[in-house]
C-alpha cells in the first residue's frame, strides 16, 4: 500500500527521502558506468526500473479501482510518442552526459529543467510567463552557462567534460519538453504513474536494443556486487520509488511547495560526489547553482 501523507511530517520525511534518493543517484550511477558501456546501464536499470514501477502501478490502479491497462487503451499514441521524448532521448541523453562529466555538473544542469519547461511552455502557449518570471529565467540560464562552461573549474570547450555538460543541457530539454506535451494528458486524468510506466514500456525495445548491441563491451571480470547494488539503486529506488512518492506529494499538498524540494538535489549531489567520488566542489558549480536555483525559486514564486 502506498505511503498516506496525513501529516506535514510525513509529506517532509518522504519529500527528504526523495531528495536524498536522487542526489545520490548522480554519483553512484557513476560507479557501473566504469565497467559497462553507458547504454549497457540504461538497459540494466530500466529492467530494475521497469519492474518496479508495474508494481507500483498495479498496486496504485487497484486502490482506485482502474483496469491496468486503462491509460494505454486511452491514449497509445501519445504515451508513444512521450516515451521517444522523455524516456529514450533524455534518458540517452543523461547516460552519455553523465559518463562524460562530473556527477555534480550533472546533477546542477538538470536542475535547470524547470526553467526550460516555462520557457517552452510559454512557446508552446501552454502556459504564458509573466515579465518577473523573465527576469527568474535569464538569472537561471547564466547559472546553466557558468556550469557548463565553467563547471570543471576552467573554461575548456574541447574536453570531455564540456561534452558532457552539453548533452546533459540537451538532455535537461528533452525531460523538459516531456513536462510540457505530458500536462495536458495529467490535466484531463490519465494518473501520473500510469503514464509514466506505460511510457517506459514503450521506451524499453530501444533502451534495451542499444543496451543489447553494447553488452559485450561491458568488462565482467569487474561486474560485482557493488555494480548491481548501484544499478538496483538507480532502477528501483531513483526511477521507481522516488517517482512514487514524488507523485503522492503533488497530488495530496500541490505540485508548488512539492518542487520546493527539488531545490535540493543539486546540492545533495555536490556533496554526495565529494564523499563518494572524490569530485571537487569548485566556486564555478557553487555560484552557477546559486544562480540557478535563485531563477527557479523567482519564477515560482511570481
Amino acid at each position: 500500500m502506498l505511503p498516506d501523507f496525513r501529516s506535514s511530517v510525513r509529506y517532509d520525511a518522504a519529500l527528504l527521502l526523495v531528495v536524498v534518493i536522487w542526489g545520490l543517484n548522480f554519483p553512484i550511477i557513476k560507479v557501473p558506468l566504469e565497467v559497462m558501456h553507458p547504454f549497457t546501464v540504461n538497459l540494466f536499470r530500466f529492467v530494475v526500473s521497469t519492474g518496479t514501477l508495474a508494481l507500483i502501478w498495479a498496486v496504485e490502479a487497484r486502490r482506485t479501482s482502474q483496469p491496468f491497462f486503462s491509460v494505454l487503451a486511452e491514449r497509445p499514441w501519445n504515451i508513444v510518442g512521450l516515451g521517444m521524448i522523455g524516456h529514450v532521448g533524455y534518458q540517452v541523453l543523461f547516460i552519455l552526459g553523465v559518463s562524460r562529466t562530473g556527477a555534480g555538473n550533472a546533477a546542477l544542469i538538470i536542475a535547470s529543467s524547470p526553467m526550460w519547461t516555462a520557457l517552452l511552455g510559454h512557446v508552446l502557449q501552454v502556459e504564458q510567463l509573466r515579465s518577473r518570471q523573465w527576469g527568474g529565467l535569464i538569472l537561471s540560464f547564466a547559472g546553466v552557462v557558468v556550469v557548463v562552461l565553467t563547471g570543471s573549474g576552467e573554461l575548456l570547450f574541447s574536453n570531455e567534460t564540456f561534452l558532457g555538460n552539453v548533452l546533459m543541457l540537451f538532455g535537461a530539454v528533452f525531460w523538459a519538453l516531456y513536462t510540457v506535451l505530458s500536462r495536458p494528458l495529467l490535466n484531463s486524468g490519465i494518473p501520473p504513474l500510469g503514464l509514466t510506466f506505460f511510457g517506459v514500456v514503450m521506451a524499453m525495445p530501444i533502451l534495451g536494443g542499444l543496451g543489447l548491441f553494447t553488452l559485450s563491451e561491458t568488462v565482467w571480470t569487474g561486474v560485482d556486487a557493488n555494480i548491481w547494488l548501484a544499478l538496483l539503486f538507480s532502477g528501483g529506488l531513483s526511477t521507481g520509488l522516488a517517482y512514487a512518492l514524488w507523485n503522492i506529494a503533488v497530488r495530496r499538498v500541490g505540485p508548488s511547495q512539492t518542487a520546493a524540494f527539488s531545490n535540493l538535489v543539486p546540492f545533495v549531489a555536490l556533496v554526495a560526489a565529494y564523499f563518494l567520488l572524490g569530485e571537487s566542489i569548485t566556486l564555478a558549480q557553487l555560484g552557477g547553482g546559486a544562480l540557478i536555483v535563485g531563477g527557479l525559486v523567482l519564477l515560482r514564486r511570481s
